[in-house]
């Protein structure tokens, strides 16, 4: 109940602070959002005032460059007329004194004839001019396209300056090609014109024939004639798109992202743009933004502020109620604590209360004494001590609590039993007494499991035994025979004989040393010390049956396998180690003779399982009774107890220890007087 309390109220202050933080984000959102909208809204105007700016400007360059061409259209029609009528005898210096020809706005008037020579001009000729391969000149050759023609601006080759040629076809009576009129314009005249128009540093207004060449272009104050833009979405999509527009973009020319405004006169292919430098643009909308910027930081710490005051003063007060809650629930805790930690606990626990009748007792013990439904809470500690002690063996009685208090009651330390249940686990526990000062409890019984801890010690004790057994023998036969050496006098024959006894117990000796100190490495670093890699199966048996020694008169095992290469992921050397472990047990344990044999067998559990591989070492030998073939990997255990076959006893241990930390498997087939198969399954590695 008090738990369900205590989320409830830790629940609904959460949803207070829930509340109050959403409430503090919500007004951030509100804030900035709205400082988005304005900043968005401020930028849009920018952007909508400069678009009407560059609109209005270049309509003001395309009416004046539309009455410019006019006018010179004006003198070009002219002059052909005049031309047509007077031929060579036309005077154009004497139209340009009379003020016909503008000589201040156009450069040069001329006749260039129809083989391209400069044939007449309103300014002196010095030389002989020859124009046939000017663009302004070829375009009229093949055609009368009836139209202005407006030339990318050139050197003048009569005026050595920059100029725009304006040119119109003169056509003969009978409609074949005549000439042309060419007329030149400074493309400063366009500029200078530009220059009034102010667009700041990186401003831009430029006047571009529709194949992307300027005619002229003005750059805050640098002028250029003649660039190529033709690659800039102006010329491939816009002007395509509409007559008169705006875009943002940035220049493939100078790399100035602008905002541009476009208007397009097809008669003269001529296309009037303005732009804005987005930076120089943007100036007043930034020094805005960052004055709303600000603005909306103080709000938002405002905000942040008074919400981090109400969490703090909202925390004070839970903590005050806290402390007040946790004054009164400290012993329930403490209480359900030890309640936790006895339930849990592994060991046996058992209290009396003060007058040393049973209080609680935990699930472990339960277990332990195998309690079932019997209750033994209320119990007299007596009567606890006899029920007790007659669950123990006879000879590993419970002395009794009387007992145990009497030595706690001298030194806690020595206030410990063990005694062993006679039931079907014959488990083995240790009982504790603690004596208590408190006045609910006065003593709490603490019995521990050490069963395990038994059988490892018993387990430890057998194999010292086995070993120093083992180790005696050889040891006896080498100290018997140095006596006999050392004490009387041989003949050679004698000497060398007793002295082969003592070197092969010696071997024996050092054999069952090296093998013991293999078993114990591998068992302690827990295969840590094997190197694997990738070893092809066919390969390892080859060579260890190739170096193997066998004995006199016998063969070699004929290997049996697969031809398609086998891998394992595997210690080569403990591997190998392993299966002559195995070999070698073959021809001892066959030594009437018969043929060994080795076969390895890919083995399939399923269509979708790990495959896996069998090596099969089988012989002919003396055989093994199931009895014996279980204890085959017992240490020191050898199935012949006659002395006749030599060994330690210790390679089957080895070898299991090696494959099982290959993650493989061993089995024993075998029969009295029939022989033995041993077979390793080991994983194979899929390629």
């Amino acid at each position: 109940m008090q738990h369900t309390q205590e989320i409830t109220r830790r629940s609904r202050y959460r949803n207070v602070l829930t509340l109050l933080w959403v409430s503090a984000v919500m007004l951030l959102l509100l804030t900035w959002t709205h400082v988005f909208l304005l900043s968005e809204e401020s930028r849009q105007r920018e952007i909508n005032a400069a678009e009407r700016d560059l609109s209005n400007l270049t309509r003001l360059s395309q009416e004046h460059a539309v009455r410019t061409f006019r006018s010179a259209d004006q003198v070009i029609r002219f002059v052909q007329a005049r031309y047509l009528e007077l031929g060579n005898k036309l005077d154009l210096t004497a139209l340009t004194r009379q003020g016909v020809i503008d000589a201040e706005l156009f450069n040069q008037v001329g006749i260039i004839d129809a083989n391209g020579i400069y044939a007449l001009a309103n300014r002196p000729i010095t030389a002989k001019l020859d124009l046939s391969d000017r663009e302004h000149f070829k375009v009229h050759v093949n055609q009368d396209t009836g139209q202005l023609f407006v030339s990318k601006p050139v050197i003048g080759r009569a005026t050595g300056k920059w100029s725009i040629q304006l040119t119109r076809r003169i056509n003969k009576p009978d409609g074949s090609f005549g000439g042309v009129v060419v007329l030149s314009i400074d493309p400063t005249y366009f500029t200078e014109f530009y220059g009034e128009l102010n667009l700041g540093p990186g401003g831009l207004t430029a006047l571009y024939g529709l194949d992307g060449i300027a005619r002229a272009r003005r750059v805050g104050t640098l002028t250029e004639y003649g660039t190529d833009a033709s690659s800039a979405d102006l010329f491939q999509k816009y002007v395509k798109q509409q007559a008169s527009g705006s875009y943002t973009q940035r220049s493939v020319v100078d790399g100035v992202e602008r905002l541009y405004f476009y208007r397009s006169y097809p008669q003269y292919n001529m296309v009037a743009l303005a732009g804005v430098d987005m930076g120089f643009l943007m100036i007043n909308y930034h020094k805005a933004l960052q004055a709303l910027y600000v603005q909306a930081l103080l709000v938002s710490l405002l905000i942040v502020v008074l919400a981090a005051g109400l969490t703090r003063y909202l925390r004070m007060l839970r903590q005050d109620a806290e402390a007040r809650r946790t004054a009164q629930m400290q012993i329930q805790e403490r209480k359900e604590q030890l309640d936790a930690v006895f339930a849990i606990s592994p060991d046996g626990f058992v209290s009396f209360d003060h007058n040393r009748c049973i209080k609680f007792v935990n699930p472990a013990f339960v277990q332990m004494t195998g309690l079932g439904k019997l209750t033994l809470e209320g119990m007299e500690e007596n009567d606890f001590s006899a029920w007790l002690s007659n669950l123990c063996l006879p000879t590993s009685r419970f002395g009794g609590l009387q007992s145990l208090r009497r030595k706690a009651l001298k030194q806690p330390t020595d206030a410990v039993e063990v005694m062993e249940l006679k039931d079907a686990s014959q488990r083995v526990l240790q009982v504790q007494l603690r004596l208590s000062q408190s006045s609910t409890v006065s003593q709490i019984l603490h019995v521990r499991d050490i069963t395990h801890e038994t059988e490892v010690e018993a387990l430890k004790s057998d194999f010292l035994a086995t070993a120093a057994h083992e180790l005696r023998t050889p040891m006896a036969s080498i100290f018997g025979f140095a006596e006999v050496l050392l004490s009387q006098d041989l003949d050679a024959d004698s000497r060398k004989e007793f002295l082969g006894i003592i070197h092969k117990q010696s071997r024996l000796m050092v054999d069952i040393l090296n093998e013991l100190l293999d078993l114990a490495r591998i068992e302690a670093r827990k295969g840590k010390d094997f190197k694997y890699s990738q070893v092809c199966l066919q390969e390892l048996l080859a060579d260890l049956i190739k170096a193997y020694q066998c004995p006199a008169d016998r063969i070699l095992p004929a290997l049996e396998a697969p031809t398609q290469a086998i891998y394992l992921t595997a210690d080569p050397g403990k591997l190998r180690q392993a299966v002559l472990n195995v070999l070698s047990n073959a021809y001892k344990y066959s030594p009437d003779g018969g043929a060994v044999w080795m076969r390895v067998e890919l083995l399939q559990d399923g269509e979708d399982a790990a495959q896996r591989v069998a090596i099969h070492v089988g012989d002919h030998g003396i055989g093994m009774t199931p009895e014996q073939a279980q204890k085959v990997f017992t240490r020191f255990y050898r199935a012949d107890t006659s002395g006749r076959v030599p060994g330690t006893g210790l390679g089957m241990s080895i070898t299991r220890e090696i494959v099982e930390h290959h993650r493989g498997t061993i089995t024993i087939v075998s029969a009295p007087g029939e022989g033995t198969q041993v077979s390793i399954v080991l994983p194979v590695d899929r390629r």
